[in-house]
């Protein structure tokens, strides 16, 4: 996780724990900003500083930020089991990683408490730790780097890695870290020797601990908060005018929670602003205009919450990164009945579907279905024409499998021909699901028939090649260590070989990455069968080739090789395949 000049990427549960757990406590300050509870002010730990939040903000969909090995270093310099005379009775905080020059001390010339703190005894067994001090007469780089130790020991409590389990000590210490954060941010926009990105990062660290404050139930902090905020909104520098921007959000968010007037066209005119700058949005914000879209819902304010919705899709849907456009459409999807309410029809079609083929094959009985092709048609346009976004494209492709395997080729059909005509030409994540999904099925199709003779390297390594097994039938499955389950199919394929011993063998293809112990699992698993060895590469634009080649997008899945070596059936329901061998040995 980097701390640097922009919203930190962070992910968004991590966002969601700090906005519900450990920030927002007021009921004054419900709605206050998750962008302040966590980003940083300071230098990166490499010096870095954010120039590209697009980026961060495909980071933070995907990165996992519950390091339970990221602890904080600790100061050489740490004082022993008393405090400097200097100290002022600072209640202690977590150690962090010292500069070279020790300008960020520990327990030496601190200043005097900048806020009301109270003390608590109740700690943990951790040796003490006089905490973070700020010194005097910092220049400003040091001032900066500051304020990166003050986010790391911040995010270190917020993490629970600050050695502190007693609740109450935690929130005393959160109190004085934020308030040195708030002195260090003043000095370093007042200082004579600052240059504007500096003092750019000494407003952007006064505005969050201002935000930090008021979100601890200190409403002097919010009238300030709420004032610098409107001084900075038209700020030439993107960072802080968006960070002014969402504190002025979550104020007009709580001015509509106590029934103010046109406060839900400020919020609206609020989201605009943010939405037409320049400056790509984070993750924070996203979450912050998911919480204003709500809470518009919440007060039957659906034309504002609507336009709020539009505005994200516009803004993320055409993203080229599958997490990144996955977050914007649930965030901007929920809440919303009549969609709900489409997606809730097609779902129980689908079951239904589902359910009248599982008895028809229960019973090996015919009759005509109660799911049309035109009643399903009906309802996917429904959803389609309400939510077009990339958790929408995902669910149909998903169906559109699932109707293939049940039987229903002809709703899948349909299926995969929205999918064609709505999604396949865009350039963003929902355009290449889309298009996944359409190829895999056209290369399902195109297999089935082929000879499969793979030059590929066995798991045991010893010789393997499909010509030995002519005159056989096949059965092949796809798995993986990383899916166990993927072998869920296997008892039914090796009862199928017991029962025609001298007409079928079992040969796996393994996909696992490179490096997997793939051996190790199966010594450990007692698989006795053969296989062949598929590396996965997930970097590449083709993952696994032979998966490609057989349009295999889930495991389980089983190809049946016919005698002649060609590909005769493919299965990736689990179910019993006896009968489709049965069919090739008559």
């Amino acid at each position: 996780m980097r701390n640097q000049l922009s919203m930190c990427p962070v992910s968004a549960g991590f966002v969601w724990e700090v906005c519900t757990k450990s920030c927002l406590r007021s009921a004054y300050f419900a709605a206050t900003l998750a962008v302040f509870c966590v980003a940083g002010c300071g230098r990166s730990d490499t010096g870095d500083v954010a120039t590209n939040p697009e980026t961060d903000l495909a980071t933070a969909a995907e990165e996992d930020t519950t390091r339970p090995n990221e602890q904080p270093q600790s100061y050489a310099s740490v004082q022993g089991p008393g405090q400097t005379e200097n100290s002022n009775n600072l209640p202690p905080s977590i150690a962090g990683p010292a500069n070279s020059t020790n300008d960020v001390t520990r327990g030496s010339t601190p200043v005097k408490d900048p806020g009301t703190v109270v003390e608590t005894s109740q700690r943990t067994s951790v040796p003490y730790d006089p905490g973070l001090q700020l010194k005097t007469d910092l220049t400003p780089a040091q001032l900066v780097d500051f304020l990166g130790e003050a986010d790391r020991e911040l995010r270190a409590l917020i993490n629970g890695q600050s050695g502190i389990t007693d609740p109450q000590a935690a929130e005393s210490e959160m109190r004085r870290v934020v308030a040195l954060k708030r002195v260090a941010s003043q000095r370093l926009m007042e200082h004579p020797d600052v240059r504007v990105p500096d003092r750019v990062t000494g407003q952007r660290g006064f505005l969050q601990s201002l935000s930090h404050q008021a979100s601890m139930g200190d409403l002097r902090a919010a009238e300030d908060l709420q004032d610098f905020a409107e001084k900075f909104r038209d700020d030439p520098n993107a960072e802080l005018r968006s960070d002014a921007q969402l504190v002025l959000i979550g104020f007009a968010i709580e001015s509509l929670r106590h029934g103010k007037d046109n406060a839900a066209e400020r919020v609206l005119q609020l989201v605009k602003e943010l939405m037409d700058d320049e400056r790509p949005v984070d993750v924070a914000s996203l979450m912050v205009l998911g919480q204003a879209k709500d809470t518009l819902l919440q007060y039957e304010r659906v034309d504002e919450a609507s336009e709020i919705r539009e505005l994200i899709l516009a803004k993320f849907g055409d993203s080229q990164n599958d997490e990144v456009a996955r977050m914007a459409a649930m965030i901007a999807s929920s809440g919303f009945s009549q969609a709900g309410s489409a997606i809730e029809r097609l779902d129980q079609l689908r079951q239904q579907f589902v359910d009248d083929a599982r008895l028809v094959a229960e019973e090996s009985t015919t009759s005509s279905p109660e799911v049309t092709v035109p009643m399903w048609t009906e309802a996917v346009e429904a959803v389609v024409s309400q939510s077009a976004d990339l958790l929408t494209a995902e669910f149909l492709a998903g169906v559109a499998l699932e109707a293939e395997v049940v039987g229903r080729g002809d709703i899948g059909d349909a299926t995969y021909e929205i999918l064609r005509a709505k999604f396949s030409d865009r350039k963003d994540a929902l355009g290449r699901v889309s298009r996944t999904a359409l190829k895999a099925r056209e290369n399902r199709v195109n297999v089935v028939g082929e000879v499969f003779d793979p030059d590929l390297p066995s798991v045991s390594g010893k010789p393997l090649d499909m010509s030995d097994y002519r005159g056989k039938i096949v059965l092949m499955p796809f798995w993986s260590t990383a899916f166990p389950d993927s072998l869920m199919v296997l008892p039914n394929l090796l009862e199928i070989q017991k029962r025609y011993p001298k007409q079928v063998e079992v040969v796996g293809m393994n996909l696992d990455v490179e490096g997997t112990s793939v051996s190790g699992f199966v010594e450990r698993e007692g698989l006795d069968f053969p296989s062949f060895r598929s590396v996965s590469d997930p970097s590449a634009e083709i993952v696994n080739g032979v998966a490609y080649r057989f349009g295999a997008v889930t495991l389980l899945f089983v190809a049946v090789i016919d005698q002649e070596g060609r590909v005769s059936h493919l299965d990736f329901s689990g179910g019993d395949l006896m009968s489709e061998v049965e069919k090739l040995i008559r």
